[in-house]
């Protein structure tokens, strides 16, 4: 049933994306735009008793002084869609516990694993890691979820930073060395980047890859915008071979063995929730790169 009212959810929003605006388009999306606020895993009552723990044992961890800090000449992506009409970075804080097994395992559960999500929205991947033991950092274009202190913003001040992505940017430690990460993660980011600007991105990535990290991501295949705002959420919309063209030239490869065994691994693009996409319906796909 859940997949059903997924089909036709996705069938309807790529008929309106695609088609003049109407009474109801115009209604289709002010019910999307209710309904994100609604199922925004955000929106989970908390304890609070269970925050103040974590923060505790967060600042006993780290201190008062950041272990970790960015450097860019653009903190925010101010040309983007997702700044300037904000949703899926307002909204998403996705996780999926089967993912960091499967990184653990690959890595042979190497003590000084470190992680890095781009386009991190809520920051809940990389708090997962976090709570693991594990070092994670995550990057945002928007910084609207880091001024309402939104989803883990809250929780994980030091590990959570605002970046344009295409833009040179580096993270470096407390002693100004650039981190290498042995997983980059970024979850339907890549549509939303302008073809323009994807080369930029591609050496920010493989600047910040160990010499044996992977690059994993997903990337959704529909039009997604809002008529409403006149936002155009996804601007680089191609299938798996034309994708896969792109990171070949800019040195990336497959990874022969992958450590996900399908969908079910994955952060986003799993099928799961009534608005999440699926492999099988041919809405997207994932890859896993490495250079």
């Amino acid at each position: 049933m859940t997949r059903f009212i997924y089909r036709i959810y996705r069938k309807a929003k790529r008929h309106f994306v695609n088609n003049p605006s109407s009474f109801i388009s115009r209604l289709f999306f002010r019910l999307l735009m209710a309904a994100d606020k609604i199922m925004s895993p955000r929106l989970k009552p908390q304890l609070a008793a269970e925050q103040k723990i974590w923060k505790s044992v967060y600042f006993l961890r780290y201190g008062s002084t950041p272990p970790y800090f960015v450097e860019t000449v653009a903190p925010v992506a101010f040309d983007s869609d997702d700044h300037k009409w904000p949703r899926g970075t307002l909204y998403d804080n996705s996780v999926n516990r089967n993912f960091n097994l499967r990184l653990y395992n690959y890595f042979s559960y190497r003590h000084d694993l470190r992680v890095m999500d781009l386009g991190c929205s809520g920051g809940g991947m990389v708090k997962s890691f976090l709570e693991d033991g594990y070092t994670a950092v995550g990057l945002e274009g928007s910084d609207i979820s880091k001024k309402l202190r939104s989803a883990e913003w809250d929780t994980i001040p030091y590990h959570l930073f605002t970046c344009d992505i295409t833009e040179p940017f580096n993270v470096k430690d407390t002693l100004g060395n650039t981190v290498k990460f042995h997983c980059i993660t970024a979850w339907d980011v890549l549509e939303h980047i302008p073809e323009s600007k994807l080369p930029e991105l591609f050496e920010n990535i493989k600047r910040h890859l160990a010499p044996d990290g992977i690059f994993v991501c997903s990337i959704d295949t529909t039009p997604d915008g809002n008529p409403l705002t006149g936002a155009v959420y996804h601007v680089s919309v191609h299938d798996k071979g034309w994708w896969l063209d792109r990171f070949e030239a800019a040195g990336f490869c497959e990874v022969e063995r992958s450590p996900f065994s399908g969908k079910e691994d994955f952060v986003r693009g799993n099928g799961a929730g009534f608005k999440d996409w699926d492999p099988d319906d041919g809405d997207g796909f994932h890859l896993v790169l490495k250079i």
